[in-house]
């Protein structure tokens, strides 16, 4: 091979995949990704700072827009400051060349990959997490491995495993003394291995009378400290009250879209898919249930045709004396060609009070079904303002997958929580808009540096989105495995306040 990658804004999925068939293959002999560095010039522009690419010069105008290919020019593994990206951090990963198999129980297999490197200057610091959380830790100082040797190592664990918790060994290769370039104690390899089986965490609910009433398209559940409104025209919560505070200003929405990356627009899914931007806004409500559950609870349904007819959407609140919130979305398609979906998920608006963001999933940058080997599990804790990654051009950015929980708070710790169901979740919160960030159909020069922060919090709780895909800008869809299809999907998850 020669070129095996293409970076381009959020880009570089399957690059794993990459690594793995010339890590397989005796034949291969790798090949290179394109390219090396953002070519981007750091300047203003309207009064504003940004990265400036082709079809920007002359900054005051008027532009050839003949003369350029735009940002075709931004597609580096590093900024054009020679910063990290959330690809550089993938690429690091697929290239390390410490590899662990974990053999069960306390036993883990290294391989020395390098050709003509012992492992004198590299010893194995290893942690067990409980539910994201520290239990235990040790270090192997000496590995003891030559150049294309592998070494079967025992841990130390003593931990009991207890039952409903999620167990997580984490091992990382530091160097012992500084080398050039690296400062002592650099991970220059690092893994994570699952102990026992994923589990998803359990909600337990409070029983008692919910109070549930409507008022024309309006529908009211109340309980003890708190009101819930929703619309039944439009099929949305309308506010959700807790106490003195509004925990959501708007949502959970079902929606298919996201603000396509480079690579999107490259495969014309800004064009061909476009008609999933507004698909539930748009739709038509078929159908309003509300009533008592059995056990107190208060539950309002919805139920919308899409695209006229082509997909049904059913989304259903179930809510409980203490507040808490089960929502329970079911995508139904119906017919029509549609090759896939950008996203299945819903849409949330939060006040941007509510700035403070812990969760339990993959982290600490942004990750994606095809790009995530970088990202470990565990608990992490940002705001929303660090959320977004400035690629030259705005676009879709700073979604965190397999997140079994994640909770936004004030500076008081009070806010919400939102727990996974049946399914991991995708979780994203910007303090920018879907309209901030894919303004028209057309590609046109748009600079992250314009954008300007609202007092919203724009979240997004998904099932799943579409890869980001890393063959090429100019025509390549990710692969199969990573496509959301045109197909029936179902998915639940809880939102609770945090008082």
């Amino acid at each position: 091979m020669s070129e095996n990658a293409n970076i381009m804004g959020n880009s570089l999925g399957n690059f794993k995949e990459y690594g793995e068939v010339i890590e397989n293959n005796p034949r291969l002999h790798g090949s290179f990704i394109w390219e090396w560095i953002d070519q981007a010039i750091d300047t203003v522009k309207n009064g504003k700072r940004i990265m400036a690419y082709g079809g920007d010069f002359p900054l005051e105008g008027p532009v050839n827009e003949n003369f350029s290919d735009n940002d075709f020019c931004v597609k580096g593994v590093v900024t054009a400051h020679r910063g990290m990206t959330p690809m550089a951090e993938e690429v690091r990963k697929v290239y390390q060349y410490i590899k662990t198999s974990y053999e069960g129980g306390n036993k883990i297999t290294v391989n020395n990959s390098y050709f003509f490197r012992n492992t004198d200057n590299v010893q194995l610091v290893w942690e067990l997490l409980e539910d994201g959380k520290q239990v235990e830790k040790g270090t192997v100082a000496a590995l003891a491995i030559a150049p294309r040797e592998t070494k079967l190592i025992s841990l130390p664990l003593q931990t009991k495993q207890k039952e409903g918790k999620e167990y997580f060994l984490n091992l990382y290769y530091q160097l012992k003394e500084a080398e050039p370039f690296l400062e002592k104690g650099y991970n220059i390899a690092y893994e994570q291995f699952a102990v026992n089986v994923t589990a998803v965490p359990k909600t337990v609910t409070v029983k008692g009378a919910v109070k549930g009433e409507r008022a024309g398209d309006k529908i009211t559940v109340s309980g003890k400290d708190f009101v819930i409104s929703f619309d039944a025209t439009t099929g949305t919560m309308l506010q959700y009250n807790a106490g003195k505070q509004v925990l959501l200003q708007q949502g959970p929405q079902p929606g298919f879209w996201l603000a396509p990356t480079d690579n999107d627009i490259g495969a014309g899914f800004n064009r061909n898919l476009r008609m999933w931007r507004s698909a539930y806004s748009e739709g038509k409500m078929l159908d309003v249930t509300t009533g008592q559950q059995a056990d107190g609870s208060y539950e309002v349904k919805f139920k919308k045709e899409l695209l006229k007819g082509d997909a049904i959407e059913e989304q259903a609140f179930t809510v409980y004396a203490d507040g808490t919130v089960k929502v329970d979305s079911r995508f139904t398609a119906v017919q029509g060609k549609h090759p896939l979906l950008m996203r299945v998920g819903n849409d949330l608006q939060l006040g941007k009070q509510y700035n403070n963001i812990t969760w339990y999933g993959r982290g600490p940058g942004e990750s994606y079904w095809d790009r995530k080997s970088a990202s470990l599990i565990g608990l992490y804790k940002q705001t929303v303002n660090e959320q977004y990654f400035p690629y030259a051009r705005p676009q879709e950015s700073g979604n965190k997958s397999d997140v079994r929980w994640v909770s936004f708070t004030d500076n008081n710790g009070k806010g919400l929580r939102i727990i996974a169901n049946d399914s991991l979740l995708n979780v994203a919160a910007l303090p920018y808009s879907m309209d901030d960030l894919d303004p028209e159909v057309n590609k046109k020069q748009y600079h992250s540096g314009e954008l300007n922060p609202r007092n919203e919090i724009y979240l997004h709780v998904d099932l799943q989105q579409t890869g980001v895909q890393g063959m090429d800008s100019w025509g390549a869809w990710p692969l199969k495995q990573y496509r959301l299809p045109f197909a029936n999907h179902s998915y639940s998850y809880w939102i609770s306040p945090v008082k």
